[in-house]
Formats: C-alpha cells, sequence, structure tokens
C-alpha cells in the first residue's frame, strides 16, 4: 500500500527550475539612438522580480506572468532605461490535477544611458 502511495505521488507531483536565457541588453520598449550618452551608468546591480500564476483544481488565480511588464517595472522602479546582464528563469511546480504553480523571475543590472 505505501509503495503504491509513493509511485502515485511520484507520478502526479513534479517540480522544474529552467534558465530560459541570459541576455546582455533587453528593454521592455524602443529605444532612440538619437538621444544616447556616451557612458552608460549603472543605476542598480542584481535586482530581481517575480511573477506568478496559480491553477487551483485548473482553475486560473492571477494574472499570467508577463516579462515585459516585469522588466518595465524594475526599469521604472530605479529609473533606468534599459537592462543588462539579465537572466530569465522559468519554476513549475504541480501537483496534478489539484495544484499548478507557474513563476517566472527576470534578474539583471538597470542601466542609464540617456542625458
Amino acid at each position: 500500500m505505501i509503495k503504491t502511495v509513493c509511485l502515485a505521488s511520484c507520478l502526479i507531483l513534479g517540480a522544474c527550475t529552467t534558465t530560459n536565457g541570459s541576455y546582455g541588453v533587453i528593454a521592455a520598449s524602443p529605444m532612440s539612438l538619437y538621444n544616447l550618452a556616451i557612458t552608460n551608468e549603472t543605476v542598480a546591480e542584481q535586482v530581481s522580480i517575480s511573477s506568478a500564476e496559480q491553477k487551483i483544481l485548473m482553475i486560473p488565480f492571477g494574472q499570467t506572468p508577463k516579462i515585459d511588464d516585469m522588466i518595465t517595472r524594475l526599469v521604472r522602479q530605479y529609473q533606468g532605461d534599459y537592462m543588462g546582464n539579465v537572466t530569465l528563469e522559468h519554476n513549475t511546480i504541480s501537483l496534478l490535477p489539484f495544484y499548478h504553480r507557474t513563476e517566472w523571475t527576470v534578474t539583471g543590472d538597470v542601466l542609464r544611458v540617456y542625458k
């Protein structure tokens, strides 16, 4: 009986964390090349933001995470222009069909280049 319960829980319980990319430069909005300064200024180093969506009994709670919104929030919060050295991570935990959680994390430096 215990082996059956353990085997069944292994089949429906799952978790995974993956790095979906590392980027040198990323921006959520277009940047004008006419107003760029010659020097870059690092406003904040290795800042991070996460957004998650949960489903209980296949009913979603919360909004689907949007990467461009997370980047925009970080850039506005630290009053920068774009992000550099960015890493995107995706984390999923599920206990099918009862619970499912998807989380995206953006980590990087906020930079300012405009005068």
